[in-house]
C-alpha cells in the first residue's frame, strides 16, 4: 500500500510516537464495570438467574416435601393413637356400663334375699317376742347365706328389763335347735349329734373385757340367739347393745327401719391377729375367704308385716365385699379397677379380670388420668330408703369403676408407628424418585444449556442483541406454526426485513501490515494460530468497550460503535478500542516470536475510522449474518487502506465526532488531502495521544 508525498516532519512526530503514549488511553481506561461483560452475554445472566430460581424452587420443594412427610406422618399417627383412645374409651364405657348394672342387680338380689328372710322370720314367729325359735331356722339361714354370699348371721333379739328373767329361762328350755342345725350342716340325724349347752344368762358383749361377764343391766338387751353357720363354740345370750362398735347402728335401725352398713374390716395386714371372726368366716368354704374387707350390716326384723310394726330383733350379717364384684364381666376384660369407699372414710381397690375380682389394695389406687372415664353408683339407691330420720352413724358404700393402665395398654399397638414409617418411606423413596428425575432432568438441562450458550455465545457474536432477540421471535412462530399451513399458502412465507439506519455510528477497519508475505511461508495451521490469537482478544476488548464486532475477512477486522443501541461518545469509544487493540496486537505478536518465527515481530496493524449513518440489518438464508451497508463502510475502509502501519487514521467526520468530545488534542491532521473515489480529496487526521503536533505529510510505506 502506497501513500504519496509524505514530509520527513510526519515520521519524527507520528511515526516515532512512542508506545508508551499509545497505552497512555488503554491503562486510563482499564477499569471498567464487569457487569458489562455480563451484559454482552444476556444469555449467560438469564441462565445464572434461572439458575438460582431453580435452586430456590428446589429448596421450596424439599422443605414443602419434608413439611408434608412430618405433617402426614405425624398426622397418621396421632390419628391412629387417637382411634386407639376412642376404641379404648368406647370399649372401657361399654364394660363400666355391664359392671356397673350387674353389681346393681346382683346387690339388688343379695340384699332382697335377706330382706325376703326376715320377713319370713316375722311370718313363722309362732310365739310372742322374744320368745321366738323358728323353725328350720338353719335351713332357711343357709339358703339366705348361698344366695346373698353371707360369711356369719346372727339373729339378735331385743329383750327388755321385765323380760330378763323370763327370757334366761326360755333359752335354757329350747336348746335343742343347736343340735337340729348342727345335724343339717353336717347331714346327721340329730340324736346323734351332742350339743353343748349354751349360756342361759345374758352375757356383756363389752370388748373391753378380757373375759366374758354376766351382764349386770339395766336393759334393753339385743342378745345373740340364733347363729348362722351353728357349731359346739356358738354364743349364746351375748348381749350386742354394749358393743360400741354396732349400738349406734342398731339404735339406727330401730328408729329409722332401715338396714344400716358398719365400717369394713379386714386381715389383709400381717399385724392384724387371726381371731376366732377370721376362722369362722374361713369356715364358710365356699367364699373362700381370703382375709380381704367384710361389713356387717344389720337388718329389722318386725312382729308383724302390717302398719305399726315394731322392731323386735336385729338380723347381723357379714357381707364379703369381693363377692359382689365376681362374675360381673366376660372373661377377657380384664384389667378393670373398681373403688369401693364409704362415708365413714374407707377406699378399698378392686380389680377385675372377666369373672373373677381380686382384691387390690386400701384406698384408691387408680391412676388419675382416667378420672374423667369415672363411672360407678351408690348402694343406697339400690334400697328404696326413706327420708332419714335421725342422724345417720351408718356408712353409706358406692363404686367408682376405672380402667388400668393394663387395660389401657392392650388397646397402644405398634400400628400407628408402623403406618407413619412405612408413610415415611413412601414419601423418602417418592422424594429419591423426585430427586434421581431432577438430578437427570438438571444433567439433561446443563447440556442443553451448554449447547444454547454456546449457540447464544456464537449468534451473540455475529448479531446485535435486538436483531438476535428478532431472529428467535421468528424462529419461535415458525416452529409453532405448521408445515402444511406454509406449503398451501406460501405467500405468508414472506417477511418484513431485519434492517434499520443508524446516523450516529463510527466504522472500524483494521488490517495486519505485513501479513500477505508472512502468510506464504506459513501452513494453514499456523495463520489460523495467529489470527485467533488477535481476534480473540480483539473481542475481549470489544465486549469491554461496548463495540460491537461486525466481522472478519481474512486479516481484517472489522467493528462499528453507535449500535444497535445509539453512543454519544461512538467516536471516542472507537478511538479507545483502536489504542487498546494496537498495544494488545504488539504484545501478541512479540509473544507468538517463539512459536512462529522471528519476523512475526514485523507484523504491525493499521487502523481506519470512519463516523456517519449506516443502514445494518440481516440477509437472511441458510447461513444469515449481520452486515452493513453504506457510504460510511466504504470510506473507513479506505481509511485503513490509506492508513499507516501501527497508526490509527480517522476521517474528517470522526475528527469533528472528537472535537464536539473535547478530544482536539488527540488528531494530527495531514497537510494532504486523500483523494477518495467517488468522494474527491479529504481532510484526514492520525489519532496521536498525548500529542501537540498539529499537521503530518505521508510517505510512502508498505
Amino acid at each position: 500500500m502506497m501513500l504519496a508525498n509524505k514530509p520527513n516532519g510526519y515520521s519524527s512526530s507520528v511515526a516515532n510516537t512512542s508506545e508508551k503514549e499509545v497505552s497512555d488511553i488503554s491503562e486510563s481506561e482499564a477499569n471498567y464495570d464487569e457487569n458489562r461483560v455480563e451484559s454482552a452475554q444476556p444469555d449467560l445472566v438469564v441462565a445464572k438467574d434461572e439458575g438460582r430460581w431453580v435452586w430456590r424452587l428446589r429448596l421450596l420443594v424439599a422443605f414443602v416435601l419434608m413439611s408434608a412427610m412430618i405433617a402426614v406422618c405425624v398426622g397418621v399417627y396421632l390419628n391412629g393413637r387417637r382411634n386407639e383412645q376412642e376404641s379404648f374409651e368406647r370399649d372401657f364405657e361399654g364394660l363400666v356400663d355391664k359392671l356397673v348394672i350387674s353389681f346393681e342387680s346382683v346387690a339388688k338380689q343379695r340384699f332382697g334375699a335377706i330382706e325376703i328372710f326376715v320377713s319370713g322370720v316375722t311370718v313363722t314367729a309362732n310365739q310372742t317376742w322374744p320368745f321366738v325359735t323358728p323353725q328350720e331356722y338353719t335351713r332357711r339361714a343357709t339358703a339366705v347365706h348361698e344366695m346373698a354370699a353371707l360369711l356369719y348371721s346372727i339373729m339378735l333379739v331385743r329383750v327388755t328389763d321385765d323380760q330378763r328373767t323370763e327370757w334366761e329361762e326360755y333359752t335354757a328350755a329350747n336348746q335343742d335347735w343347736k343340735r337340729e342345725g348342727m345335724a343339717f350342716l353336717m347331714s346327721m340325724d340329730p340324736a346323734d349329734i351332742v350339743a353343748a349347752p349354751m349360756s342361759p344368762t345374758i352375757m356383756d358383749k363389752d370388748t373391753t373385757h378380757d373375759v366374758r361377764v354376766i351382764d349386770a343391766g339395766p336393759g334393753p338387751y339385743f342378745v345373740s340367739w340364733m347363729t348362722n353357720p351353728v357349731n359346739n363354740g356358738t354364743a349364746t345370750n351375748d348381749n350386742f347393745y354394749r358393743d360400741s362398735e354396732h349400738r349406734a347402728n342398731m339404735d339406727y335401725v330401730i328408729a329409722n327401719k332401715r338396714p344400716a352398713f358398719g365400717p369394713s374390716f379386714d386381715y389383709v395386714d400381717p399385724a392384724t391377729p387371726k381371731d376366732d371372726r377370721y376362722n369362722i368366716y374361713r369356715a364358710a368354704s365356699d367364699l373362700e375367704y381370703q382375709g380381704d374387707p367384710t361389713a356387717v350390716v344389720q337388718f329389722p326384723i318386725y312382729d308383724t308385716l302390717g302398719r305399726g310394726r315394731s322392731v323386735v330383733a336385729i338380723f347381723f350379717t357379714i357381707v364379703y365385699w369381693r363377692t359382689y364384684f365376681d362374675g360381673l364381666l366376660p372373661n377377657g376384660a380384664d384389667g378393670i379397677y373398681v373403688i369401693l369407699e364409704n362415708t365413714c372414710g374407707q377406699q378399698y381397690t378392686y380389680q377385675v379380670d372377666g369373672l373373677e375380682a381380686k382384691f387390690f389394695g386400701h384406698g384408691d389406687l387408680h391412676s388419675p388420668k382416667y378420672d374423667y372415664l369415672s363411672k360407678g353408683t351408690d348402694i343406697d339407691l339400690i334400697f328404696d330408703f326413706a327420708a332419714e330420720q335421725d342422724e345417720d352413724p351408718s356408712c353409706h358404700y358406692s363404686i367408682r369403676v376405672y380402667p388400668s393402665d393394663e387395660f389401657r395398654d392392650r388397646y397402644e399397638t405398634s400400628e400407628p408407628l408402623l403406618f407413619a414409617i412405612i408413610l415415611a418411606a413412601v414419601f423418602v423413596f417418592t422424594a429419591a424418585v423426585f430427586l434421581l428425575y431432577d438430578y437427570m432432568v438438571e444433567r439433561r438441562q446443563k447440556a442443553v444449556m451448554k449447547s444454547a450458550l454456546q449457540s447464544g455465545k456464537l449468534v451473540q457474536s455475529l448479531f446485535p442483541a435486538a436483531v438476535r432477540d428478532r431472529l428467535y421471535e421468528e424462529q419461535e412462530a415458525k416452529n409453532k406454526s405448521s408445515t402444511w399451513q406454509a406449503e398451501k399458502n406460501p405467500g405468508e412465507n414472506h417477511k418484513e426485513a431485519i434492517a434499520s439506519e443508524y446516523p450516529d455510528t463510527t466504522i472500524f477497519f483494521a488490517d495486519l501490515v505485513g501479513f500477505t508475505k508472512w502468510s506464504a511461508t506459513r501452513t494453514p495451521v499456523e495463520v489460523f494460530q495467529l489470527l485467533e490469537a488477535l481476534y480473540g482478544e480483539f473481542d475481549t476488548i470489544a465486549n469491554k468497550r461496548d463495540v460491537f464486532k461486525v466481522e472478519t475477512i481474512g486479516d481484517c477486522y472489522v467493528a462499528v460503535t453507535g449500535l444497535p443501541n445509539p453512543q454519544e461518545k461512538h467516536a471516542e469509544i472507537m478511538v479507545k478500542f483502536s489504542v487498546d487493540c494496537l498495544a494488545k496486537m504488539r504484545n501478541i505478536v512479540l509473544s507468538l516470536v517463539a512459536t512462529l518465527g522471528e519476523d512475526t515481530a514485523a507484523l504491525a496493524m493499521r487502523v481506519g475510522l470512519h463516523s456517519g449513518p449506516v443502514t445494518g440489518g440481516v440477509l437472511r438464508g441458510q447461513k444469515s449474518r449481520y452486515q452493513l451497508f453504506g457510504d460510511t463502510v466504504n470510506t473507513a475502509s479506505r481509511m485503513e487502506s490509506n492508513g499507516m502501519s501501527g497508526k490509527i487514521h480517522v476521517s474528517q467526520s470522526t475528527a469533528d465526532e472528537l472535537v464536539k468530545l473535547g478530544r482536539s488534542s488527540w488528531l494530527v491532521a495531514c497537510d494532504e488531502k486523500l483523494p477518495i473515489k467517488g468522494k474527491g480529496d479529504m481532510q484526514t487526521y492520525f489519532v496521536q495521544p498525548s500529542s501537540q503536533t498539529n499537521s503530518v505529510s505521508r510517505q510512502s510505506s508498505s
